[in-house]
């Protein structure tokens, strides 16, 4: 079973994954346009596909996040079943 403690980049989590947002490993400016969008420490994050670019859910709305952005959010699988612990 794989280590749910540990916070990983969002990118590292398959499509229709749930996640929950720990933090961020980004600047001011880049905080600064997550937090805009909603995406805060503890917010739950459905990935709905991961493929160069990351298209998630957060609550009600649909994000589509560079490569490089969705790298700086840190985050850890909601459930521990087997298809959210098989990375």
């Amino acid at each position: 079973m794989a280590d749910t403690t540990k916070a990983r980049p969002l990118p590292s989590y398959k499509a229709g994954m749930s996640v929950r947002v720990t933090g961020f490993d980004g600047g001011k400016c880049c905080r600064s346009r997550l937090l805009s969008m909603g995406i805060i420490p503890g917010t739950i994050v459905n990935v709905i596909s991961n493929n160069g670019r990351m298209n998630i859910r957060v609550r009600s709305s649909q994000f589509a996040l560079g490569c490089e952005m969705a790298k700086k959010i840190l985050a850890i699988p909601v459930c521990d079943c087997d298809k959210c612990s098989a990375f």
